[in-house]
């Protein structure tokens, strides 16, 4: 047979006798903030030779907006994606992901990247998909903060329109770090 509890119940480690053992339910509310974004993607993305100057486009925003509710915001970052190649790629092709962050009036600062690096050719036609989270341990108190995604790739030599970055979506989880 099944036992349910309620919502916030926390059995206690009575006795069989006890009959006044059960903890009172945990009422107290926590505030959470979910939100999702699709990305728009970057179609025919250039490799850049390394050393050369490298151009971000940008796959796509996300806006979270009541971050002045919270003590002490944590967001995690979910970010998915497939790379699909449009032209053949060199093994020391690296793929990169930044994420930025920019709160109320403040500059915008980078607060992680991550580097996608397949290690063999890739011939036009092949897929990677790629999927990343981040905890961010927000210390902006301002009413909202816009999380922004880019990506860049480099290689020894320059391919142009070689890559598309699609199919993908930006969500985060807000919730309090007490």
């Amino acid at each position: 047979m099944a036992v349910y509890y309620q919502p916030g119940y926390k059995p206690s480690k009575c006795g069989k006798h006890d009959s006044d053992c059960h903890s009172p339910i945990d009422c107290k509310p926590q505030n959470v903030l979910v939100r999702c974004n699709n990305l728009t993607g970057a179609n025919g993305l250039g490799v850049v030779a390394v050393g050369e100057v490298v151009t971000p486009r940008t796959l796509g925003s996300l806006t979270l907006s009541g971050l002045h509710c919270f003590k002490r915001p944590t967001v995690k970052l979910d970010l998915t994606a497939v790379i699909t190649v449009s032209a053949a790629l060199a093994v020391d092709t690296t793929i990169t992901f930044r994420v930025f962050k920019r709160c109320g009036k403040e500059e915008e600062t980078e607060i992680q990247s991550f580097d996608v690096s397949p290690g063999i050719a890739l011939v036009a036609g092949a897929s990677i998909p790629v999927a990343f989270s981040i905890c961010d341990h927000n210390e902006c108190y301002e009413k909202h903060c816009v999380y922004r995604v880019t990506v860049e790739a480099t290689a020894a030599v320059a391919v142009a329109a070689a890559l598309n970055v699609n199919q993908g979506a930006i969500s985060a989880l807000v919730y309090d770090l007490c």
